[in-house]
């Protein structure tokens, strides 16, 4: 049966489906198979990205002594819960030599009942078309909103004769965007925890963003990555020669605009075949009140962080089994935050 409906209304159908499938019927409906690329046949622009920030060693406030501090492995989890996001996109087409990105979002929760990881409330997921509209012109930008495709401007807040040219930079625009999306159901879903929760929630990654974890929250940060390292030469020097449940000590870190947060490395494993960042860990927290000002910390006050400092880390290395295996990252990605990106996976199926 032939379709006689006008482009736009057979698109709406279409966009219905917010599936990359049904997106791709939109776009086919709207301006035919000459936009589209295979959508599918190659990796997520996520896995070709490349990180254009240098390593850096950057300084920072230390809130405790000097040393190492062995940390004693506790026999009962301390954690209860773990938070993830992911994020994956593709150019699925081209116009007027403009990336048409779809992408999908997701975070979510898992908590812990009986020994077993279930989804704590809804889980997040967004998906969208990612596009430059002062590219595209109006007409075609029109085209999509009214057609129901979900569509996000990679440049809106660009001038129309500072628009990149480059596909390339209009895709790292749309990455931008995408991980933006990402962080935002990340932290929505850390907020509503610390309203309601007095259970330890693990977040992967940093905290400095969320201002719902603060130092009452019982939610804490876990970076993986070490682009850049934070301490003085010397300082640095000895976070990366930490053995195994072993940390350091904890600093303040001031993230402008963003506001400062306690953190600290801990060393999950022994190093293999000499590697410093082999097993290694930076969990932040938000600090106390009476941990910003590092001239007017009282004994007293920092005897309570080092406690904190010690019983997060010990809670940390009590989660190092069952191994993430067999992903790359097993070294440094517990199993409860695999097991939640696996989950994470599957909801978005991209």
């Amino acid at each position: 049966m032939i379709d006689e409906r006008p482009p736009a209304a057979a698109a709406a159908d279409a966009a219905a489906d917010a599936s990359l499938r049904g997106t791709l019927r939109a776009l086919r409906e709207l301006f035919g198979d000459r936009a589209l690329v295979a959508a599918g046949t190659g990796p997520p622009l996520e896995r070709i990205a490349i990180r254009s920030d240098p390593p850096s060693v950057a300084p920072c406030v230390p809130l405790e002594g000097p040393g190492a501090r062995q940390i004693e492995v506790p026999t009962e989890p301390l954690v209860s819960a773990f938070l993830d996001g992911v994020q994956r996109s593709r150019v699925v087409g081209y116009l007027a030599g403009s990336p048409l990105i779809y992408a999908s979002v997701a975070a979510a929760v898992r908590q812990r009942v009986t020994r077993r990881l279930e989804t704590w409330r809804e889980p997040s997921l967004r998906r969208a078309l990612f596009a430059s509209r002062g590219k595209l012109g109006e007409t075609a930008w029109n085209q999509l909103v009214d057609s129901g495709v979900a569509v996000v401007d990679i440049t809106a807040d660009v001038p129309d004769d500072a628009i990149p040219v480059h596909p390339f930079a209009l895709r790292a625009r749309a990455l931008d965007l995408v991980a933006l999306e990402r962080e935002g159901l990340e932290r929505r879903l850390a907020a509503e925890w610390c309203r309601g929760e007095s259970r330890w929630l693990w977040i992967d990654g940093g905290i400095s963003g969320n201002l719902a974890v603060d130092e009452r929250a019982t939610a804490f940060g876990v970076v993986k990555s070490h682009t850049t390292l934070y301490g003085s030469a010397e300082q640095v020097e000895s976070v990366l020669t930490l053995k195994a449940e072993e940390r350091s000590p904890a600093f303040l870190v001031g993230h402008r605009p963003r506001r400062a947060v306690a953190s600290w490395y801990l060393r999950l494993r022994a190093t293999a075949g000499g590697d410093p960042l082999h097993g290694l860990v930076r969990v932040e927290i938000s600090p106390p009140m009476d941990m910003l000002d590092p001239d007017q910390i009282t004994d007293d006050a920092r005897a309570r962080l080092t406690a904190h400092c010690d019983r997060l880390s010990a809670g940390i290395l009590a989660e190092r089994a069952p191994l993430s295996l067999p992903d790359p990252r097993w070294d440094t990605l517990t199993y409860g935050i695999h097991a939640c990106e696996m989950y994470l996976d599957a909801l978005v199926g991209l």
